[in-house]
């Protein structure tokens, strides 16, 4: 394994770990073992927990404008569109990673998890901004509200199945049933 790889694998167990755990309850040790190393070897890469754990944050959150910037979108989809689409359909594989972001609002008591994720939020918010002034939005600002605020509602939804609580009718008023696997189809894909 060259570092590189070595840095992805450490990385990819944090965020199974953290998505499980938590910040506070995933340990190094416990990602070393996910990972296929030692213990010390994860701290060549990242000094202290928490700069794994910033990392960690700023992987997840980056992800979301990465996956935006090069979603193509559908014929007469606006750039809102487009970008919810993009975001919904990959959530059953990233069910981690919406862990960490649940679990960074969680810990924002730290100061350093709280500026990550006030830095990544502003991020996306203004990215969701900007899309909305190239749809032609009259209010861009409110339409980046709006769709930010289906968003955490949909993020909480799939954190805890609500899907499999609701009627179709009422999931796919929160989030198109086409878009995003039920509970059922998201825990077989989980476990294979």
């Amino acid at each position: 394994m060259t570092a590189a790889d070595r840095r992805e694998a450490i990385l990819e167990a944090a965020v199974e770990e953290i998505a499980r755990n938590g910040f506070a309850g995933a340990t190094t040790a416990d990602i070393a073992r996910r990972a296929g190393i030692s213990q010390p070897y994860v701290f060549r890469f990242f000094p202290t927990k928490k700069d794994l754990c910033l990392a960690v944050i700023d992987r997840c959150l980056s992800r979301v404008l990465r996956d935006w910037e090069s979603a193509v979108p559908k014929p007469g989809e606006t750039r809102l569109q487009t970008l919810g689409r993009t975001y919904v359909e990959s959530l059953p594989e990233r069910r981690a990673e919406l862990m960490v972001h649940l679990h960074a609002y969680a810990s924002a008591e730290d100061p350093d998890i709280a500026a990550a994720m006030r830095h990544h939020l502003a991020r996306i918010f203004r990215y969701v901004v900007h899309q909305a002034e190239r749809d032609g939005h009259e209010h861009p600002s409110a339409a980046a509200h709006q769709f930010l605020a289906t968003g955490f509602l949909i993020n909480a939804a799939m954190a805890i199945g609500l899907e499999s609580e609701l009627r179709p009718e009422e999931w796919s008023a929160i989030c198109p049933a086409d878009k995003v696997a039920r509970v059922d189809d998201r825990l077989q894909h989980t476990a294979s």
